[in-house]
């Protein structure tokens, strides 16, 4: 039998996947009831949306509330669970589930392993990112679970010494990285995470590792 250990959602992304779809069904049953309450109000006794609802039976109104209500909350519930990390370690590799994604990496791979906040940072030979991704599991158990099969653990960023804040005057990296560094900043001062995951990948294959620190970013290049 394959020696296998398994790190998943945390407790809080599992329960509010498990409570979603009943929380957003009781709201759906309950809504005609609270539009009845609306309709006293003189502010809403005239409106299209109520009167609409008044024309159909309130049983099946509600039936039907409660099951898009539910609908919606299992597709909530899904999202959640595509958008937590998700992982298989065993002996020789790791098989990484994110964002209905799957990359494997090889123990042969790895150099070191490390969590940063809520972030686990797992590096490559030459110091690149193979992984930087969030979880809800505490830090013990992931390190309990790397250390048990034998992978490179550290207490801290090995290369925290390396980083250095950039600014737009920084000239050491060449005109390529530091037009996807300046694209990157407005990004994440527009909040758009999801790209700027996207501009720290494409970094990441040009030598650069990119770490935030509110909406400033350091950089370090990788080991030769």
């Amino acid at each position: 039998m394959e020696n296998k250990s398994n790190i998943g959602m945390g407790f809080l992304e599992k329960l509010i996947a498990v409570l979603s779809p009943v929380v957003l069904g009781t709201i759906g049953w309950f809504l005609p009831m609270l539009l009845e309450l609306m309709k006293r109000i003189s502010v809403f006794s005239d409106s299209k949306v109520i009167e609409l609802l008044n024309s159909f039976n309130p049983f099946w109104v509600s039936m039907i509330l409660m099951f898009v209500g539910g609908v919606i909350g299992i597709l909530f519930s899904l999202t959640i669970y595509s958008d937590a990390l998700k992982m298989s370690i065993n002996d020789q590799e790791i098989l990484i589930n994110k964002d209905e994604k799957e990359k494997r990496i090889r123990k042969s791979q790895v150099k070191e392993i490390f969590m940063e906040n809520n972030t686990v940072v797992i590096t490559g030979n030459k110091s690149q990112e193979l992984l930087s991704e969030k979880t809800d599991i505490k830090r013990d158990k992931i390190r309990e679970i790397f250390l048990y099969h034998h992978y490179p653990w550290s207490e801290q960023d090995p290369y925290v010494d390396e980083f250095n804040l950039w600014t737009l005057e920084d000239n050491t990296f060449g005109a390529k990285v530091n037009a996807i560094l300046y694209e990157r900043r407005n990004v994440i001062r527009e909040g758009d995470k999801k790209k700027a995951k996207n501009l720290k990948m494409d970094l990441n294959e040009l030598g650069v590792v990119v770490k935030d620190r509110n909406e400033d970013q350091y950089v370090r290049e990788l080991q030769d």
